[in-house]
């Protein structure tokens, strides 16, 4: 016998998990998560997760607003006041959050922590069923089959569940893209000088490396993107010759590299859904689209797909209306794909400029940067960007 919801979440991450928060906080549908992994619980004494995320300040009012933040370790959050960029010929741009009357241009937390947080806010609304462990095994007509053997049935199920998504290859949605036959490595390495609550990134002909500032003001989350085989080696050295290595690439701006953490890597790849939504189906976060990770806006846009879907959802509940119904998803991919797709460009652009050794772009690189660093103006319209807020932002996302 098959349990009915009104929507069914595949997969509990931070997007899908901030999906069930802001459906299950503002209405009466019942709402079933599914997670195939339980999360391993993270405390205040833990070391830094390798994994972390660059929230923008409208990734944070939304998470404020559904009592997601609340659920954070504050001494686990570090906000970061300003952001400096430079290249190999030492030219340079720095962001200060002072010259657009904020108090910081953003928050730097684990996704770990931050998956934690939100799944605790879910258990805290009883509408709510966090299924976990649960793996579907397959999808047809809104009836999900589980691999003990249950069935779900909804009339709107959601995947959140990630790059690789099943449910999109059962809803035979295709993805175009491509593959930048790069990795990246990421670890947590602790600094000689203090991070100075400062973004630091530094574009390399190969890719950029950036080290993200942790709540401790010497240590930092890097993320070092490059070739594939080049990324293959750093992975393998030794952790002293790592260490020399990594403080040659940033040319010790912060001083000495005295530690690194154990490394992870991940392959770097573009992908978009052809679509996001059918009849009782929807995609959102990397399931829908993946994006170069250079300004770390991945998480970000995965959020703003989970409010809009919420919104266009509980509004249509709120009518008597149908939730999966096609011209009410339409709603959320008109709103959502085109801002996804403009966000990917610009990020694939950046990425190919600034890996770009041919003379004219490198002097267009340098004058591109120069102009911006001279201009207050040019300086404001980009943080204000890159803050998150938007005309056409859902409402969650807005104080």
């Amino acid at each position: 016998m098959s349990q009915h919801y009104d929507v069914i979440i595949v997969g509990g991450g931070m997007v899908g998990a901030t999906l069930a928060v802001a459906l299950g906080e503002q209405s009466d549908l019942n709402i079933a998560l599914i997670e195939a992994y339980p999360p391993t619980p993270l405390n205040e004494f833990d070391k830094p997760d390798l994994r972390v995320s660059a929230l923008t300040r409208a990734s944070e009012t939304l998470l404020n607003n559904l009592t997601i933040w609340q659920q954070l370790i504050p001494s686990r959050i570090s906000q970061f006041t300003d952001m400096k960029v430079w290249e190999t010929n030492n030219s340079s741009l720095h962001f200060d959050s002072a010259e657009i009357g904020e108090s910081l241009l953003g928050n730097i937390v684990e996704n770990r922590h931050l998956q934690q947080a939100c799944l605790t806010r879910c258990k805290q609304i009883p509408t709510i069923d966090f299924l976990c462990p649960a793996k579907p095994i397959s999808l047809t007509d809104n009836t999900l089959t589980l691999d003990d053997g249950r069935t779900l049935t909804a009339e709107l199920v959601v995947g959140a569940d990630g790059a690789q998504s099943p449910l999109r290859e059962w809803a035979e949605i295709e993805t175009h893209g491509w593959d930048y036959q790069q990795s990246a490595v990421v670890c947590t390495v602790t600094t000689e000088h203090s991070h100075q609550q400062t973004a630091w990134q530094r574009f390399l002909p190969e890719g950029p490396l950036a080290f993200l500032p942790l709540s401790d003001p010497h240590q930092c989350s890097i993320v070092w993107s490059n070739s594939t085989e080049e990324t293959e080696l750093l992975w393998q050295l030794d952790d002293d010759i790592f260490k020399d290595t990594l403080g040659k690439a940033f040319e010790n701006t912060l001083g000495e590299i005295q530690e690194v953490s154990k490394r992870a890597k991940f392959p770097l790849k573009l992908r978009h859904a052809d679509h996001y939504v059918e009849s009782g189906f929807a995609l959102v976060g990397d399931a829908a689209h993946t994006i170069h990770p250079l300004a770390g806006q991945g998480v970000n846009i995965g959020f703003l797909d989970a409010a809009t879907l919420a919104e266009v959802v509980l509004e249509a509940h709120g009518k008597g209306r149908k939730i999966g119904n096609l011209h009410t998803l339409n709603k959320y991919q008109r709103r959502r794909k085109g801002d996804n797709l403009v966000m990917q460009m610009t990020m694939d652009a950046f990425k190919r400029v600034f890996g770009s050794e041919l003379e004219p772009v490198r002097w267009a690189r340098r004058f591109g940067l120069q102009t911006v660093n001279k201009s207050a103006l040019l300086r404001k319209l980009f943080m204000r960007q890159a803050s998150g807020y938007r005309f056409a932002n859902p409402k969650l996302t807005k104080l």
